[in-house]
């Protein structure tokens, strides 16, 4: 299916409220994010859960939304109710402030508690501190990881979070035109079999304090990852479109001390909105990393975030 900018405020993706309107230009603008990567297993298979959070200032306006994807092994995508823009009446930037279908408890630096009654769920998140920082005047990013429990229908689910936070200032994704802001980003969270993490970016577009390539990995210790050598391998073509899915990857970097090798592929991709000359999709892949010299193998599971 395909949709244009003003639609993906009709379907709930919590991606664009406006583009370009010029009355916003010279106004104060923030932002704020807080992404949870959820990959977690129990006897009936795994369950996947990006869960975005977003804030939002432009002048006197406060915006907010929730924008989620599910897929479950052997069910496929898990419709969730209260992926949306929602009311901020609160002003919130700092805080996730809580909507209708969801809310928050705790802190990221402590630990948090996500529940939605709404969709029988509830995920617990240990404490969470920056492995990958980048700070500049107007804006921090980081990414973390902890482990996390997730119940849901019943089930518990047993994994980890790798958790995306952003705050910037001159800034707001709700009133910014939001596919000029991509070219060709790859972004994949992955959990290991032995519980770890590997978190890897890629993206064409070179942005001021921003390498093309970063990641981190906890596994044999928690650090960033170096000398990364990021590499497409296959992609899918669409129809009617120029542009073309990735579906496989291979990454070598350094961590720890070694020299790794990531190898990925597809398992199901799903397209979220296109803009014509580009899009957005999350797939779920599986793949392995090892060691250069064939030792230290891993399997590894989660998401890829594709924006093209």
């Amino acid at each position: 299916m395909s949709f244009n900018r003003r639609d993906l405020l009709r379907l709930g993706t919590g991606l664009v409220v406006s583009a370009g309107n010029p009355a916003w230009a010279e106004v104060r603008k923030r932002y704020h994010s807080d992404y949870f990567s959820f990959v977690g297993s129990d006897a009936e298979g795994s369950v996947y859960l990006a869960h975005d959070n977003n804030r939002g200032q432009t002048g006197d306006q406060f915006f907010a939304d929730h924008w989620i994807m599910m897929y479950a092994e052997g069910t496929g995508v898990v419709p969730i109710v209260g992926s949306a823009h929602y009311p901020n009446p609160g002003r919130e930037l700092q805080i996730i402030p809580d909507s209708e279908h969801f809310q928050f408890r705790g802190a990221i630096e402590t630990g948090i508690r996500m529940v939605s009654a709404t969709n029988g769920m509830e995920m617990s998140v240990g404490r969470l501190v920056p492995v990958l920082r980048r700070q500049t005047e107007d804006r921090d990013y980081w990414i973390g990881a902890a482990p996390a429990t997730l119940r849901w229908r019943g089930r518990t689910l047993n994994g980890r979070v790798i958790f995306e936070f952003i705050a910037q200032t001159g800034y707001n994704r709700f009133t910014s035109d939001f596919g000029a802001s991509w070219s060709n980003f790859n972004g994949l969270y992955l959990l290991t079999d032995d519980q770890h993490d590997l978190y890897i970016r890629y993206h064409e577009r070179l942005q001021p304090g921003t390498p093309r390539e970063s990641g981190m990995a906890t596994f044999e210790g928690p650090g960033t990852l170096s000398t990364i050598d990021f590499s497409i391998k296959e992609t899918q073509a669409l129809a009617d479109r120029n542009y073309r899915w990735p579906i496989r990857w291979e990454v070598g970097f350094q961590h720890a001390g070694g020299q790794w090798q990531l190898e990925a592929s597809t398992v199901h991709l799903e397209a979220v909105a296109d803009w014509t000359r580009g899009g957005f999709a999350m797939s779920v892949i599986r793949g392995e990393i090892r060691r250069s010299d064939g030792s230290g193998r891993r399997q590894v599971k989660g998401w890829a975030e594709l924006l093209i």
